[in-house]
């Protein structure tokens, strides 16, 4: 179910990208051939009002065919190609805007509907079956009062001295229906995360937020996570580790699958960190991607003529060659590293 939750909501993002690019062509009286989710032969079709509406075989991404968009096609008035360049420049930044608009509305949803997180407490939420506290017994409401004889105060203490303690028993007092005893649990590493793990998930104190509210903070974390991305990507350019960084797209449905394994609420707020992410990335001025068609409109604004189309065609069919290997590169990266971790 987790994996699925992941695909839909890779179809949710793309989506949104899409209907991007899609309302403003419309709206700047540019005609769309295609609408597709996905790539390869499609699994689902409609026409309609002179649009094709594809579901694909592969949900990896998707794209709108604009009329009048490539070289060889007449430019005639509903082409993509007679529209001002700014027209043209907001068609193309579109998609990457509705990501942002879709982050906003999926953490506004989580704060109307579950409420943010105020404090982590010592109550145990969830017990993960195989993993050392179910081994120790442990339950859901039970709460952990003290670890190796001190007290545990609250919930951050709580997770810190466990985190810290991979491979190191712990004991633990535990209240349970006023009455308390002692287990020992060893904290298992995680090594993705590299730190101890015992599968327990502490409760959270929630406050849910009005719709209104909701949707301010929803619009204040979305900044602040794009903001935090790009800071996250200069400081990795100036490492040189960008790729030993970068996630695939198995990478990316393992984050959004375990996720959804703690909450329904996690599961949105990873989906917007995600959606924010596809279209910050599309910004990028590389070629194949929305940012490598802004960067040549903006030329051609500043030029006040325009690249030679059949030119940039290439550029961005070399382009698009070059981001399939990576993208494959990083696949076989991220299988590697789930055999790897599934081994241990």
């Amino acid at each position: 179910m987790s994996w699925l939750l992941a695909v839909v909501a890779f179809g949710l993002m793309i989506l949104a990208h899409e209907l991007g690019h899609f309302l403003v062509a419309r709206w700047c009286g540019v005609g769309v051939q295609q609408f597709a989710v996905g790539f390869g032969p499609p699994l689902w079709r409609r026409r309609r009002g002179g649009t094709e509406y594809r579901l694909n075989v592969f949900p990896l991404g998707g794209y709108v065919r604009l009329a009048g968009e490539d070289a060889e096609e007449e430019a005639g008035p509903e082409s993509f190609r007679s529209k001002g360049v700014w027209a043209r420049i907001a068609i193309v930044a579109a998609g990457s805007a509705m990501n942002v608009v879709l982050s906003v509305l999926l953490v506004a949803v989580a704060a109307w509907a579950y409420g943010l997180p105020r404090r982590v407490t010592t109550v145990v939420a969830a017990v993960r079956p195989g993993w050392p506290a179910a081994e120790a017994g442990l339950r859901v409401g039970d709460r952990i009062v003290a670890i190796d004889g001190a007290p545990v105060p609250d919930g951050q203490t709580m997770v810190r001295t466990i985190h810290r303690s991979a491979g190191r028993p712990l004991r633990l007092v535990v209240e349970r229906s006023g009455q308390r005893f002692e287990v020992t649990v060893t904290p298992r590493l995680d090594p993705r995360l590299g730190v101890g793990i015992t599968g327990i998930t502490p409760a959270v104190e929630r406050e849910r937020l009005p719709a209104h509210r909701a949707l301010m903070w929803g619009a204040q974390h979305t900044v602040r996570s794009a903001r935090e991305m790009v800071v996250g990507l200069v400081r990795l350019v100036g490492s040189g580790n960008v790729l030993e960084e970068l996630a695939g797209p198995v990478g990316a449905v393992r984050l959004l699958g375990d996720a959804a394994q703690v909450g329904f609420d996690s599961y949105l707020f990873m989906t917007a960190f995600l959606s924010v992410m596809i279209g910050l990335f599309n910004l990028l001025p590389l070629p194949a991607l929305d940012g490598g068609r802004l960067a040549f409109l903006l030329v051609e604004a500043v030029r006040r003529k325009a690249v030679d189309p059949r030119r940039e065609g290439y550029v961005h069919l070399v382009g698009f060659a070059l981001l399939l290997l990576l993208v494959l590169a990083l696949t076989y990266r991220d299988i590697l590293r789930w055999v790897g971790e599934r081994n241990f």
